[in-house]
């Protein structure tokens, strides 16, 4: 039987969940998961020139609150903030000005809540850098078996899995300042190597 990779919904996810999905005939995005905190869930991490920088969505929910029913904070126009800090880096990348206007329109949508934002995001990456896959979901949490290969907590801020996976490098406009770092959000990929974002993948 094929097995299936489970996923969690990530905003602006890393290059080693793109690869997960290209590699994978069956993967499925756990909604009816619980929300954790400190997670990619509601946060992306670009490269600036001070360095790597978290970019963390605020968000209202209560305990053990499934990601679907997460809702975000609007209070604060964390949109601005992220895009302001979005263009700062990567204004001067080879690409960002190709995939500027549209990703921003995606972005600066009303949702209401965090996994929508979260697919929306997704599925345009997906469109832009011509991956076609069929993104599959579930609404009810899925049991980790021997049937799944669960990356829901293996793909994390604070538990990798970068050790098992090569990242060849790419040039980053800030790498003499800070070095080369890899797995970054898909952004720095994108805006770095535009259309070649999905052979690198591909290569993973």
């Amino acid at each position: 039987m094929e097995k299936r990779i489970l996923l969690s919904s990530h905003y602006f996810p890393c290059v080693a969940y793109f690869a997960c999905l290209i590699n994978s005939n069956s993967s499925i995005i756990d909604f009816g998961e619980y929300f954790v905190k400190q997670s990619y869930r509601n946060r992306t991490v670009i490269y600036t020139s001070n360095g790597s920088l978290a970019l963390s969505i605020p968000v209202i929910k209560k305990n053990k609150t499934a990601v679907k029913d997460v809702l975000l904070d609007d209070q604060n126009d964390w949109r601005t903030t992220h895009w302001k800090a979005i263009k700062s880096a990567y204004n001067s990348s080879p690409f960002f000005e190709f995939y500027e206007t549209e990703l921003k329109q995606v972005l600066f949508k009303e949702y209401l809540n965090l996994s929508v934002l979260n697919n929306s995001l997704l599925v345009h990456i997906c469109n832009e850098i011509g991956l076609c896959i069929d993104l599959n979901y579930s609404n009810e949490y899925i049991e980790s078996t021997d049937i799944n290969t669960d990356y829901r907590t293996l793909i994390d801020p604070k538990k990798t899995i970068d050790e098992v996976v090569d990242y060849p490098r790419y040039i980053q406009i800030f790498e003499e300042k800070h070095g080369y770092q890899k797995n970054l959000s898909i952004l720095d990929l994108l805006f770095h190597e535009g259309p070649e974002t999905l052979n690198y993948i591909k290569a993973l």
